[in-house]
């Protein structure tokens, strides 16, 4: 059965989406929920994924505990920053994905036995004690309601389906292959480094020099006006009932706030805490066994200094290969259990106050750790949340507002359309809430710049005549109101519509090859032992020096090059290159090499087969996102949008 699976999605690897990324974020971040449906709680669907019923309280269970989860992690900042997430949307594609995971892995035909399940209990540390034993059946259940809120039928109901993916991922892992050409391509880009200076030659200030007359435009849209060819667009107007401008105006008092804490008191329980500096001695995924041994041996050497007496803080400013807490001292605030790798959990929760430990292995590398306190789960008191209550509350009564005040803009609009621009902002100036907008042209099928971040409203406008009114409609900002205001016809643009594109593209192309020949004439006094510094300011341009450029790297303002690379990695020191086109809107670039480190063969053999595990490993991962998203295409999948809308983000 797993081989014909193999056999049947093989062809999925042109669909290869690297959308795994989020599957792996939300697993990492997103807490385990409340079961599944028939033991989920009551409420309206917010998801239907096949058979599967994902209720309006489930679905917000789990989003609160992602959103618990990033206010412990980012602390008061989470308040400032959480206007910019999707905590709405990052839980529904977490429930469709884990979905989607599970009902494949049963078609393949997988199942997991008792003994693996308690197999997996056994195994995980969060259920031993100091010794590292198994704390018993009692204590596990304690553990499970305390830091899980599950009982534990849905823990195992819960475990049991992440075994099942596991296993899926596992085949697909076992069943791809990498070549050696990819891997050396892989570990060329990893590994080798160069250093060159280069010259920019941008082509603007030649367009001065550039004559295009009204035959050569006409001549150029003629041989390329395929280039052209667009589908149907449509474009809408519509009225914005915006949230974030209705938060600013509608009044909530401190009673509110005290009342909603009071009936949310389990929101604000926070479990243990733990509060700990570290030191990180990094070792890459792909590190040879030398490499990693150096790093050992490193990480034992800063630890006996900081197991010695000295400042520790100082010690990690000046040792810590983590960037995010090195110019702290280390300092990693507070946190709980499952922020943490388990190497790192495990290791802090059973020391004590004031203790060092480590070095601490991890997939990061080695840890040494100083455990600065604990404090015990505790209820965050009622001024410590207030602006997240107050965040919340003023959310629900934005949405309802504009859903109203929407509804009403709906039905004036109908009864007395208006007929001018002008008329439509008379009615926008009546509502210090309200926005009139109109959109880009847009496709069957497109995200509306500005109105809406999925299809649905393009193609309720492709399904519509030009002056319907249409709405009110739930969009990220708010609620809108919409009338289709044009339809463009499907085919090549009338050679009018297009001049100007035209034009403009041929006065490029001609001011590139003109930067081109300047910089021949740059580059051949270059290689004659001209100052770089000085022939860059002749030219108009300045020298961008680019240090430990690795291939695939952004080369400043200019971002990925692969052309440059190319010729930089397959060049000899002290050559120069170019001219080289530097992509649309960056003219040309002429580089000279300072120095090239290039792979030792040897090294390249030793770190073949750790790093084709690796690169199968992701490969497997893409490998079963694009047969996921292609059982998503097949699978009847509904999303109470409006439920999204009311936790969109408010900015971006």
């Amino acid at each position: 059965m797993a081989l014909k699976w193999l056999r049947d999605n093989l062809r999925h690897l042109k669909f290869i989406l690297w959308g795994v990324v989020l599957v792996f974020v939300l697993l990492v971040f997103v807490d385990w929920g409340a079961g599944r449906a028939g033991g989920g709680g009551g409420g309206n669907a917010a998801i239907q994924i096949g058979n599967r019923t994902v209720s309006e309280s489930e679905f917000l269970e789990e989003m609160r505990r992602l959103d618990q989860r990033f206010s412990q992690i980012y602390g008061e900042q989470w308040n400032e920053i959480r206007g910019q997430v999707d905590l709405a949307r990052q839980t529904a594609n977490f429930f469709i994905d884990r979905e989607l995971q599970i009902a494949e892995a049963r078609k393949v035909g997988f199942t997991v036995t008792p003994e693996e399940l308690q197999e997996a209990i056994l195994q995980d540390p969060s259920f031993h004690d100091q010794s590292g034993d198994f704390v018993g059946a009692d204590t596990y259940k304690r553990i499970l309601r305390a830091y899980f809120r599950m009982t534990p039928e849905a823990y195992e109901e819960r475990l049991t389906e992440d075994l099942l993916i596991g296993k899926l991922n596992a085949l697909a892992e076992r069943n791809v292959w990498v070549s050696d050409a990819e891997v050396e391509r892989e570990f060329r880009q990893q590994r080798e480094v160069s250093d060159f200076d280069l010259i920019q030659l941008r082509y603007e200030p030649f367009l001065a020099e550039v004559e295009i007359g009204e035959d050569q435009t006409r001549a150029a849209f003629d041989a390329t006006a395929e280039d052209y060819r667009r589908g149907e667009e449509r474009t809408i107007r519509y009225l914005l009932v915006e949230m974030s401008r209705l938060r600013r105006t509608l009044p909530v008092d401190d009673a509110e706030l005290r009342a909603y804490y009071d009936q949310h008191l389990d929101e604000f329980l926070e479990g243990e805490q733990a509060n700990a500096r570290h030191i990180l001695i990094r070792v890459a995924p792909d590190a040879t066994e030398l490499e990693r041994g150096e790093a050992e041996l490193r990480a034992s050497g800063v630890a006996a200094m900081a197991q010695s007496g000295g400042d520790f803080a100082a010690i990690a400013a000046e040792h810590s290969q983590d960037p995010g807490s090195k110019d702290n001292g280390g300092d990693l605030g507070w946190f709980g259990r499952g922020q943490m790798v388990a190497e790192f959990e495990n290791a802090v929760f059973a020391a004590k106050p004031g203790d060092i430990v480590g070095p601490i292995k991890s997939q990061f590398g080695y840890h040494i750790i100083k455990v600065e306190g604990f404090r015990p789960q505790h209820q965050r008191p009622f001024e410590e949340v207030e602006e997240q209550i107050r965040f919340r509350v003023l959310e629900d009564r934005a949405a309802a507002e504009a859903e109203a005040r929407a509804g009403v803009l709906a039905r004036r609009l109908r009864s007395d359309p208006p007929e001018t621009p002008e008329q439509w902002q008379v009615i926008a100036d009546e509502d210090e809430a309200v926005v009139l907008n109109q959109s880009p042209p847009f496709s069957a099928g497109d995200a509306i710049a500005g109105a809406s971040s999925g299809p649905e409203l393009a193609d309720e406008a492709f399904a519509a005549s030009v002056g319907d009114i249409e709405g009110p409609v739930a969009v990220p900002r708010g609620w809108i109101v919409w009338q289709l205001a044009e339809i463009r016809p499907e085919g090549i643009p009338a050679f009018e519509e297009v001049r100007t594109e035209v034009e403009q593209k041929l006065r490029r192309e001609r001011a590139v090859e003109l930067a081109a020949a300047q910089g021949r004439l740059l580059a051949d006094r270059w290689r004659g032992g001209g100052d770089g510094s000085a022939l860059a300011a002749e030219f108009g341009s300045t020298v961008t020096e680019a240090r430990d450029h690795r291939r695939g790297q952004v080369v400043g303002t200019l971002g990925v090059m692969p052309d440059l690379d190319a010729a930089v990695f397959a060049a000899g020191e002290g050559a120069v290159l170019g001219p080289i086109e530097a992509g649309i809107g960056g003219g040309v670039v002429v580089a000279k090499v300072e120095s090239l480190s290039l792979v030792d063969p040897a090294e390249l053999a030793r770190s073949r087969d750790d790093l084709r595990a690796r690169l199968m490993a992701e490969r497997a991962g893409q490998l079963l996102r694009s047969i996921l998203n292609e059982r998503r295409r097949d699978t009847v999948v509904t999303v109470d949008e409006e439920l999204l809308q009311r936790f969109a983000p408010t900015r971006s």
